[in-house]
């Protein structure tokens, strides 16, 4: 049986495929209103969303959940399919690599909030904020962005590899719960 996605893994996937609602909808062949209900969890039909997963699917993003018969999916979101572990070499050719680490285009998906709304309770600048999403890197608020997101119950997913200089599943999550 195939499982839905949470309206939250959506966003995230599109995210961090840098694509517009109306290019999502183009690609799953569906109504672009139809994404947008299914991202807001507004009512939607089983086979729309099950045709975002299989676009996405396609793209090389991996959907991501806990959860068990009759319970709500826990831990969701999205990352870029990856090897198991790193290992280097022409293996990691066959994946889709990064130039950083962090998505906080993906992140802000998430948790479903504008750049502003982000910028305004990260203390920061708008600008700093388009342009920590756009891969421009400054270190202080880089690392103060990623410390807030994080405090927000953010998990980054993804790592690093030497060789390459690339990052290879890069993507976000929900922390899982404090007992």
């Amino acid at each position: 049986m195939r499982v839905p996605a949470p309206a939250d893994a959506l966003r995230v996937a599109r995210a961090l495929l840098m694509l517009s609602q109306r290019d999502a909808a183009e690609g799953a062949k569906v109504m672009q209103k139809s994404v947008s209900a299914a991202e807001t969890s507004k009512s939607t039909l089983l086979e729309t969303n099950l045709s975002l997963v299989d676009f996405y699917t396609s793209k090389g993003i991996l959907l991501l959940g806990e959860g068990m018969v009759g319970e709500e999916v826990v831990r969701s979101g999205a990352r870029w399919v990856a090897p198991e572990a790193p290992g280097g070499g022409s293996a990691l050719s066959t994946f889709h690599g990064e130039e950083t680490g962090v998505s906080f285009r993906a992140a802000r998906a998430l948790l479903n909030k504008k750049q502003a709304q982000v910028a305004e309770a990260a203390n920061l600048t708008l600008d700093v904020v388009k342009g920590l999403e756009t891969e421009t890197r400054a270190r202080e608020p880089h690392r103060t962005l990623k410390e807030w997101y994080e405090q927000q119950g953010v998990e980054f997913t993804g790592f690093g590899d030497v060789s390459s200089g690339k990052f290879y599943g890069v993507g976000v999550r929900w922390k899982p719960a404090r007992p």
